[in-house]
């Protein structure tokens, strides 16, 4: 009789199919995440510079004060300061106090000027001595910054020759060659201004020698004021009979000198001279700020004007991230080079649109005036 019991294998096929049937767990795909992350990094810069190319329409900018440059129309020599650079100042304060060239070296005062009498005696030829030196020393300063300016000049004319041989090759850019031809005018410009310079203090020392031969003499040099006829003696001896000190005719103590008085309301921001100094009528003596006068002066393509109206307000960005709203106030009627920080090397030079944006509010009139000089970033919607 055949046998019905079958001994049962533990691993039987059965089981052993479904085993193998199960999913097994796949690795991440760290290839294809990155491709993603790529593609989408893409297209988002795509898309930003669409948006940014036909929605926008960018510029460049600076922000700039009102300035006014104080000149004297005559040559002076400054006595003292009565303001501190960074000192807010308005119309009618005294700036400074001064002396007129021919008030200085003996020519009297002119126009209702007030003058200076000089007595004689051996001791006050000390401030004539120390004139001649001081003139002297500024001769030989102006001597080497002329010799060393003619060798640089010689260097940039070797050089000019064969920059405008290049430019032609167009080997470099017709930049270069701008601004070679610039700093050789610049330095032509500067040596003929300083031999100017030494040409007048050669005048005044040669004056100055004269007036210490005329004081060796037992004689009074004495200027008249033309508007007033009241004397005082500042000399040593201590009266206006006695031939030694410094004799002052015709003015009031305190108003021995003539001040220059400001003409607008602003800040000083620099003060280019120094007390007891020659100022010369080229020569600039302070700068004064408007600093509630702030504007950005704006540059754009010649291609977006169409995008361009006076009364069309415009996003500003700042360097250190701030941004501002401001209003185009007006147009230049001309086109303007690029500013040469703006301006991309290598590159033909670039004519712009140039325009004045106002602040729109006290806020962003506050804002503005802690960015005098810089560059800034303009965009405007084209829509």
């Amino acid at each position: 009789m055949k046998s019905l019991n079958f001994k049962r294998k533990e691993d039987s096929y059965l089981r052993y199919f479904d085993e193998k049937n199960k999913k097994s767990k796949r690795p991440f795909n760290w290839d294809r995440f990155v491709y993603i992350c790529l593609l989408c990094i893409a297209l988002f810069f795509l898309f930003r510079f669409f948006i940014k190319n036909y929605f926008y329409i960018e510029g460049n900018g600076q922000v700039l004060f009102e300035n006014l440059d104080i000149r004297h129309t005559d040559d002076i020599r400054i006595l003292e300061f009565k303001k501190n650079e960074g000192d807010a100042v308005k119309v009618g304060d005294t700036l400074f106090t001064f002396f007129l060239d021919e008030d200085v070296f003996g020519g009297g005062g002119g126009g209702g000027t007030n003058g200076v009498s000089i007595a004689n005696g051996g001791s006050n030829n000390s401030w004539i001595e120390r004139e001649i030196y001081t003139l002297n020393k500024n001769i030989d300063l102006n001597r080497v910054r002329i010799h060393d300016n003619t060798k640089l000049l010689e260097i940039y004319q070797e050089d000019l020759e064969r920059v405008r041989n290049e430019v032609i090759l167009d080997a470099v850019s017709h930049t270069n060659l701008e601004n070679l031809e610039f700093k050789i005018s610049k330095l032509e410009s500067e040596i003929a201004l300083d031999k100017e310079e030494n040409r007048i203090f050669a005048k005044q020392i040669a004056y100055l020698r004269e007036l210490a031969k005329e004081q060796e003499k037992p004689q009074r040099i004495e200027i008249q004021q033309t508007t007033n006829s009241t004397g005082i003696n500042a000399g040593n001896g201590g009266n206006n009979n006695g031939d030694d000190g410094i004799m002052l005719t015709g003015y009031d103590k305190e108003r021995a000198y003539q001040i220059f008085t400001c003409p607008i309301e602003g800040t000083i921001t620099r003060i280019h001279k120094q007390p007891f100094e020659v100022a010369l009528k080229t020569e600039t003596i302070l700068s004064i700020h408007q600093p509630n006068k702030v504007r950005i002066k704006g540059f754009f393509d010649q291609e977006d004007l169409a995008y361009l109206n006076e009364g069309d307000y415009v996003d500003i960005e700042f360097a250190d991230g701030t941004e501002s709203v401001g209003l185009i106030n007006r147009f230049y009627s001309a086109t303007y080079i690029l500013p040469e920080e703006f301006q991309k090397k290598f590159e033909p030079t670039t004519r712009t649109l140039a325009a004045d944006i106002l602040p729109v509010g006290e806020n962003d009139l506050h804002i503005w005036k802690k960015y005098y000089k810089l560059s800034v970033k303009i965009s405007k919607r084209t829509f």
